[in-house]
C-alpha cells in the first residue's frame, strides 16, 4: 500500500497551497472576517476555477470523478490558512447527502451547480435539544402534493449563513428522511450566527417550508456515511492548523529573545517543542487512518469505517488540545492577542473536536463499539 500522495494529489497540494500563499495571508483572512458576509465569494470563485468543489463529484454530473484522497489535501491546506468559506457543509457534507440519497434526476439538477460553484449547501440536522442526534430529528415532514412541507427547527447548521439550499433531516411517517429546502421558500426563517472560530453558523426555521425528498437511498445510512466523510476532513483540516500553529511556534522561539539569547535555546522549552512535535506526527498518522478508512468504503457497508473514524478522532482531539495551548504558553502574553495568529488556530482546533461529536461523547462510543480490536483479540 502506498501512502504517500500521488503525483495528481501532489500537484493539488503545490497550487492550492500557492493560491492561499497569495492571496490568503493573516492580513487578509483578518478582512474577510470582519466583512459582513465573513466569508470571501471572490475566493470561492477562485476555488471553483480550480475545481476544488468538483473534486468528489462524479463525472456525470459535471465533477472530476476523484475521491476522498483529494479532498483531504484540500482540508489540510484549508487548516493551514485557516479558510472561511463554506466547502464543507457544500462540497462533503450537502453534495456528499444527495449522491449518497439523490435520484438521478436530482444528482442530474443540483450537482452540476455545486461543481461550478454555483450553488451552496448546507446540512440542516442538530437541534437545539439534541446534544449530536443527527438521526432523532423533532422536525418533521409532511406530504403535500407532489412534495412535502417541512417545520421544525435546527440549530448549529454550519455554512447556513451562505446556503442556498438546506439538506433537512425531519421525521415522516415515522421513519427518518432528507429534505431539500430552498434558503429563500416561504416559511424558512435563517438567523445567522458567528461560532467562537469566527466561521458563520446559522439556526433555521422551517415553518411549512415547501420541500422535496431524497427517496433514493436510506437516509441514516446516508447521514452515518456522510458525518464520518466529514469527521475525516475535518482531520485533515486539525492537521493542517496544528502544522502551522507548530511551525508559527517553533519560528517565534528562534527570533524571540530573552536575557540575550533566542528562547528557543532554553532546554525546557525546546522540550515541550519536541513533544508537540510528536503529538503533530501521532495527529498526521490517525488522519490518514481515518481516510484509509474513507478511500476502502466505496460501497458505504463497511463495519469498521465507523470505529477507524472515531479512534482517528479521539487522537487528533487530543493532540489538537496538546499543540494549541503549547503554542499559545510558548508564544507567552502575544498569543492571547486577536492581532497574532496563533489565537485563531487555537480558536478553530478548539471548535473542530466539538462540530459533530464532543470529545468525550467520541470516547464513549468508540469503547461501546469495541474499539479498533476484535474482542478476542485480547487473548492472543
Amino acid at each position: 500500500m502506498d501512502l504517500e500522495l500521488n503525483d495528481i494529489q501532489q500537484e493539488l497540494k503545490s497550487t492550492v497551497g500557492r493560491l492561499l500563499k497569495d492571496k490568503y495571508s493573516a492580513e487578509a483572512r483578518e478582512e474577510i472576517l470582519r466583512s459582513e458576509a465573513g466569508w470571501s465569494q471572490q475566493m470561492w470563485d477562485q476555488f471553483a476555477q480550480l475545481g476544488l468543489m468538483s473534486l468528489p463529484i462524479e463525472e456525470e454530473y459535471g465533477g472530476a470523478g476523484m475521491g476522498f484522497g483529494e479532498v483531504a489535501v484540500v482540508m489540510e491546506a484549508f487548516g493551514r490558512a485557516l479558510v472561511l468559506e463554506p466547502y464543507l457543509p457544500t462540497v462533503v457534507l450537502g453534495a456528499g447527502l444527495i449522491q449518497a440519497a439523490g435520484s438521478e434526476d436530482q444528482k442530474a439538477e443540483l450537482l452540476p451547480a455545486v461543481a461550478a460553484g454555483e450553488l451552496k449547501l448546507a446540512l440542516a440536522a442538530q437541534e437545539p435539544a439534541g446534544r449530536y442526534d443527527f438521526l432523532n430529528p423533532t422536525t418533521t415532514a409532511q406530504a403535500s402534493g407532489d412534495g412535502y412541507t417541512v417545520s421544525g427547527e435546527k440549530a448549529q447548521v454550519i455554512g447556513g449563513d451562505a446556503a442556498d439550499t438546506f439538506v433537512v433531516t425531519a421525521t415522516v411517517d415515522g421513519e427518518l428522511g432528507l429534505f431539500l429546502v430552498k434558503a429563500d421558500a416561504d416559511g424558512v426563517t435563517v438567523d445567522p450566527r458567528t461560532q467562537a472560530d469566527g466561521l458563520r453558523s446559522a439556526s433555521v426555521l422551517f415553518d411549512g417550508a415547501t420541500a422535496q425528498r431524497l427517496e433514493a437511498g436510506d437516509a441514516a445510512a446516508a447521514i452515518e456515511r456522510v458525518l464520518d466523510t466529514a469527521q475525516a476532513a475535518l482531520a485533515a483540516e486539525a492537521v493542517g492548523a496544528m502544522e502551522a500553529a507548530l511551525f508559527m511556534t517553533a519560528d517565534y522561539l528562534k527570533t524571540r529573545e530573552q536575557f540575550g539569547v533566542p528562547i528557543g535555546v532554553f532546554q525546557t522549552l525546546q522540550h515541550r517543542a519536541a513533544d508537540a512535535y510528536a503529538k503533530l506526527e501521532e495527529a498526521k498518522s490517525m488522519a490518514l487512518y481515518s481516510k484509509l478508512a474513507i478511500e476502502a468504503d466505496t460501497d458505504g457497508t463497511s463495519k469498521t469505517r465507523h470505529a477507524d473514524v472515531l479512534a482517528a478522532k479521539v487522537i487528533i482531539d487530543q493532540s489538537a488540545k496538546h499543540i494549541f495551548s503549547e503554542s499559545i504558553q510558548m508564544h507567552g502574553g502575544i498569543g492571547m492577542t486577536m492581532e497574532y495568529p496563533i489565537g485563531h488556530y487555537a480558536k478553530r482546533l478548539t471548535v473542530i473536536p466539538r462540530t459533530f461529536a464532543a470529545p468525550d461523547q467520541a470516547l464513549a462510543e468508540l469503547g461501546e463499539v469495541g474499539g479498533l480490536l476484535e474482542p478476542y483479540a485480547a487473548d492472543l
